[in-house]
């Protein structure tokens, strides 16, 4: 479904005018209904990888498909298939809602920006799937928990009916007890509507206990 193949990566250094490797000759697939971990210690490369997958950030070289498409130079314009079929979920979820805006509002603002109407039926059926009440949408991102704004995270995501989900440590911020109720709802979702996950984690139990297989970074 999404592949990155030989991908490169380099940042400059501004305090000493050199560049760093980040990402040498990088491959990997994620197939369809599959779930795919990507470990690695802290400046290995994860996010970075994730956000070149996502056409989120270039690479310097080498090439990304999309359901066997090469979208590596794909203009933003050209991507509206590619940004409603592939979402991201963050390990900060609450930096993608504004802070003035009643989280119903926000919630909906993805079918305006693809120009999809928005069915309360289906609405109210993804909140009943995320397990939250109708009420939170009337409130302020700001009065609702970590695990609230995560769940919500995910309703905006399915609410495009993508058919994979970029995962970037998405309980890391979360308590442990929270941290499972969102793996156990991940797990849920991706089971009844037979997505693909890619998922960045630093926690091996979590890996194993979700992922099919798991691909190690190693630092340059």
């Amino acid at each position: 479904m999404l592949k990155g193949e030989n991908i490169c990566k380099t940042y400059l250094d501004r305090s000493t005018g050199t560049t760093i490797k980040i990402l040498d000759n990088c491959n990997i697939e994620i197939n369809t209904g599959e779930v795919v971990g990507i470990m690695g210690k802290s400046g290995c490369g994860k996010s970075t990888l994730a956000r070149i997958l996502l056409r989120l950030i270039p690479c310097d070289s080498g090439n990304i498909y999309f359901e066997n498409k090469n979208i590596t130079k794909t203009s933003n314009s050209e991507l509206k298939h590619f940004r409603e079929r592939v979402q991201f979920i963050s390990q900060r979820p609450e930096s993608f809602f504004d802070p003035i805006m009643k989280l119903g509002k926000s919630l909906r603002e993805p079918l305006i920006v693809h120009n999809k109407s928005c069915d309360e039926t289906k609405l109210a059926e993804i909140l009943e799937t995320v397990k939250l009440n109708a009420a939170v949408l009337n409130r302020y991102p700001h009065q609702v928990s970590g695990g609230e704004i995560q769940r919500l995270s995910i309703a905006r995501a399915l609410l495009l009916e993508p058919k994979m989900l970029v995962l970037d440590e998405p309980t890391s911020m979360l308590d442990v007890s929270v941290q499972a109720q969102i793996l156990h709802l991940l797990a849920e979702v991706k089971r009844e509507r037979n997505l693909s996950y890619l998922m960045i984690t630093h926690d091996k139990l979590i890996a194993n206990w979700l992922c099919d297989r798991v691909v190690e970074l190693k630092k340059l």
